[in-house]
């Protein structure tokens, strides 16, 4: 069998180069192992942690289920194809192809990444909450790849094609506008109540004013000598606090403000467009498959270590 004779080849091998194979053998069984565990865990957690509704959610690490919504303002758009959508992530890369010997290898190496980190909504029956996607593990609703001749795609595919060529391969996935959203991750609650220093507030906005001279004759100097005396600046005074005052009535008008993020404490910040029992189910799949996997390894490593001592 081929493998068993690597194994002998490998455990007759000198001693450097036997024990270099012994050691990846080890690091690949403990971080196999260790990830394996680490996504079982995480698929379970996913079932057992309940559904909260926006509007009476706790603060703190919570499970919500909506829809994606653009806040209002510029929509959100990826970068490498332009489509309209509340998250994106992409990835370039480029063919290269080394000669060695009249043979040839190609491997594709990553000239350009990122993902989108601007606020979009999550929204259900109950309420709106403001979702910052920064350091989101996302499954998103759309992913496609396609290949090109040059750095930026020319032509975007409205589907995943089967067969495509070219030098410069492209990937991107999105999380669309009105997509099913369920999300993990920490929940607090900006509240309207706040305090504020109308007194502060009047001098640092005086001080402001005064850093702009010529706007504060325009507004102040009523007898135009080009100078703010006491009755005027008493009036600049005035107009001051009057319009603290406002500021402070629209902002005490303002609801609370729901922000989900990624928690403080390392646990897991999903965002989702899968359904829980079928992400539960593709974690708990991937890790039986990397368990196995690190079986394997162990395995290998002691029939290794078992055909050295024979």
């Amino acid at each position: 069998m081929p493998l068993l004779e690597l194994g002998r080849e490998l455990a007759a091998a000198p001693p450097v180069p036997f024990w270099l194979s012994c050691a990846t053998l080890a690091l690949l069984a403990a971080g196999t192992f260790l990830k394996g565990f680490r996504r079982l865990r995480r698929a379970r957690h996913l079932e057992d942690t309940p559904t909260s509704r926006i509007r009476s959610a706790a603060q703190g690490y919570v499970e919500l289920r909506g829809y994606a919504r653009l806040l209002p303002g510029p929509d959100i758009v990826s970068p490498l194809s332009g489509a309209r959508c509340t998250w994106w992530r992409y990835r370039i890369e480029q063919r290269r192809t080394e000669h060695d010997s009249g043979r040839h290898r190609s491997e594709w190496e990553v000239i350009e990444q990122a993902s989108s980190e601007e606020l979009f909504l999550l929204a259900d029956d109950s309420g709106e909450c403001i979702v910052d996607p920064h350091r989101a593990r996302a499954w998103p609703s759309l992913s496609r790849r396609w290949q090109g001749s040059s750095p930026r795609p020319a032509r975007i595919p409205a589907r995943t094609p089967w067969l495509t060529s070219g030098d410069y391969r492209y990937s991107e996935q999105l999380i669309g506008v009105g997509d099913p959203l369920y999300a993990h991750g920490w929940f607090r609650t900006q509240s309207a109540a706040q305090h504020y220093d109308e007194a502060a507030d009047v001098r640092d906005l005086l001080r402001a004013w005064k850093a702009d001279r010529r706007e504060l004759l325009r507004r102040f100097d009523a007898n135009g000598d080009g100078e703010i005396d006491l009755a005027e600046w008493e009036q600049a005074r005035h107009a001051a606090r009057q319009q603290v005052r406002a500021e402070h009535l629209e902002q005490s008008l303002h609801p609370e403000l729901h922000v989900l993020a990624v928690p403080p404490d390392g646990r897991d910040f999903i965002l989702s467009t899968l359904e829980e029992h079928v992400l539960a189910r593709r974690l708990r799949m991937q890790g039986l498959a990397l368990l196995a996997l690190g079986l394997a390894a162990g395995g290998a490593l002691s029939g290794l270590l078992g055909l050295r001592g024979a």
